[in-house]
């Protein structure tokens, strides 16, 4: 299970209620619908301020020309010395209340990552929040979202920043670590999707694609040792699982306890980090991002082009009719398609068996708990070099 942590905001939309000028009713629902979600991602690492790191084979490496020496005296670390470099990216203005990192690299042991955000509110610099401590293995301590990191600003719910006011730009850092000068990670990517409202559900009509892939059927509830909790590693073992199949590429398929054992989150305590998630099957081979979307609309495209999604919801008793369980506070579930009638056909891990996984839910329901409880957020997994949808702004 998956807490959601967006809360609803309305501050844009009385805002715009008097900025807005004269146009077409068509004009006015596409401004709409895509000022409140926004997506940035840095894979050319040689721009920004580099401080001991470099960028050189398609990835930011450290340099160990110029490394920095240091000691967690902390404990967030490894509790001894370490050395590092960081990365700082340039200034990207973007207007958000939230944002998510998400990132694909390879930690070899004895080595790991921090993502840290700071933003711009009323024209100053927030604090460096961390995003996440990310490492494959658990030596030489295990992975971890940070704590305690509220403040007049913000705070940070486990992967999500949120902010107490507008943000009007936003910077990012990276910082590589290692326990051995010769060794470093590889930090292919970073994402930060961005949220400054809420969209409502039924605004963006269907595109009418119909698409029904053949995901492979897991249930998180086989499992007795906290598979009641284990909804998102199981989606993602599905989509693994799927792409293993499409792609002949058996190291993708893990089992459930596998990506669990990948994705614990030890602070939060569980395996519902949304971005530990992405960057534990970008560690195997595969893209991976969290992102955030407008509508069900946009995630048609997606498995029309063969990709399944992985989506974010939660619901209260009556809201969403056939569901294996009448009420979650947060679940994760695979989008496999969409029927004739633009419904949408899910591989929902909640089932109680395997071969009751598949199950068919009503759009208008499914996108409203989709949309207000989530905001829309969704994971992206596919094979590198997969030919995707065109991105229109949120991914």
């Amino acid at each position: 299970m998956r807490l959601p942590v967006w809360r609803v905001l309305l501050v844009l939309v009385l805002s715009f209620s008097f900025t807005i000028p004269a146009a077409s009713a068509k004009e006015q629902m596409k401004d709409k619908i895509t000022r409140t979600k926004a997506y940035s991602e840095f894979r050319n690492f040689g721009i920004g301020a580099h401080a001991g790191t470099r960028f050189s084979g398609k990835a930011l490496r450290l340099n160990p020309l110029a490394l920095k020496s240091g000691t967690d005296t902390a404990g967030k670390y490894n509790q001894s010395s370490y050395y590092y470099g960081q990365w700082t990216s340039p200034v990207i203005k973007k207007t958000f209340l939230e944002a998510i990192a998400s990132w694909q690299a390879n930690t070899p042991t004895g080595t790991w990552s921090e993502v840290e955000l700071r933003s711009r509110v009323d024209g100053k610099w927030t604090k460096w929040y961390s995003m996440g401590v990310w490492l494959q293995g658990d030596t030489p301590f295990k992975r971890h979202s940070v704590n305690g990191q509220g403040d007049a600003n913000g705070t940070v719910a486990t992967d999500t920043l949120i902010l107490k006011k507008t943000a009007t730009a936003v910077q990012a850092r990276i910082t590589l670590f290692t326990t051995d000068p010769m060794l470093t990670p590889d930090f292919r990517s970073l994402g930060i999707t961005f949220a400054n409202g809420s969209d409502r559900p039924g605004i963006v009509p269907g595109t009418g694609l119909v698409s029904d892939l053949d995901v492979p059927l897991r249930s998180q509830m086989v499992f007795p040792d906290g598979g009641e909790a284990w909804c998102s590693p199981t989606s993602t073992s599905m989509v693994m699982a799927y792409w293993a199949r499409v792609m002949n590429r058996p190291e993708w398929n893990r089992t459930v306890p596998d990506v669990v054992n990948g994705v614990w989150d030890y602070v939060y305590d569980g395996a519902g980090n949304w971005p530990f998630n992405t960057a534990y099957a970008a560690s195997l081979g595969l893209e991976g991002k969290v992102i955030r979307v407008s509508s069900l609309a946009e995630l048609e495209r997606w498995t029309t082009a063969g990709v399944p999604v992985i989506v974010s919801i939660a619901y209260k008793p009556g809201e969403l009719d056939h569901t294996p369980i009448p009420s979650s506070n947060g679940h994760l579930l695979v989008i496999r398609g969409f029927d004739q009638n633009g419904n949408v056909l899910t591989n929902d891990p909640a089932a109680p068996s395997d071969d009751q996984v598949r199950i068919t839910y009503d759009r208008t329901q499914f996108e409203s708990v989709f949309l207000k409880h989530s905001n829309g957020t969704a994971y992206l997994i596919y094979p590198r070099g997969w030919p995707v949808p065109v991105s229109n702004g949120h991914w």
